[in-house]
């Protein structure tokens, strides 16, 4: 690479949806499935964001509130549908709003989050596509803390 020039810009694909007032995104690597909210069976003595499991053909999957992991509230009237990701041998379903689609960007239209804002650390940053700003989750710091919370 000679001196001035710039790194490779990369594109990547995310799952755009929207919770709360906020649209928001995963990596579609990790998206196995998505599917409209159905009966979810609560778990006892479970953590409050878990909100119960589902038996997805034959599998059981556990169901996040996503919007109480991220720290927010959603009324769970808003909730349309279940992202189903699948990360190292986790599988998991978050509750989301409206599914929007798949997004192609790139990693010039990626901006980094500080920190102290309130996705930081759970996100990788900020998608800004046309006038769209899109908060590109980081499932598997999400997954991680779920995990590691006991």
């Amino acid at each position: 690479m000679e001196i001035g020039e710039k790194e490779a810009v990369q594109e990547f694909e995310v799952l755009s949806f929207v919770v709360g007032d906020q649209e928001m995104a995963f990596d579609v690597d990790y998206v196995e499935i998505v599917i409209d909210v159905a009966d979810i069976t609560p778990v006892p003595k479970s953590k409050p964001m878990i909100k119960g499991i589902i038996n997805l053909r034959g599998r059981i999957v556990p169901i996040i509130d996503l919007a109480d992991v991220l720290g927010s509230y959603v009324d769970e009237s808003q909730y349309e549908s279940i992202v189903v990701i699948k990360y190292n041998d986790i599988e998991a379903g978050f509750m989301v709003g409206t599914v929007k689609g798949v997004l192609r960007a790139s990693t010039n239209e990626l901006e980094s989050i500080s920190s102290l804002e309130r996705y930081g650390e759970k996100s990788r940053g900020l998608i800004k596509k046309g006038n769209r700003l899109v908060v590109y989750l980081d499932v598997t710091k999400i997954i991680d803390e779920i995990a590691g919370e006991e």
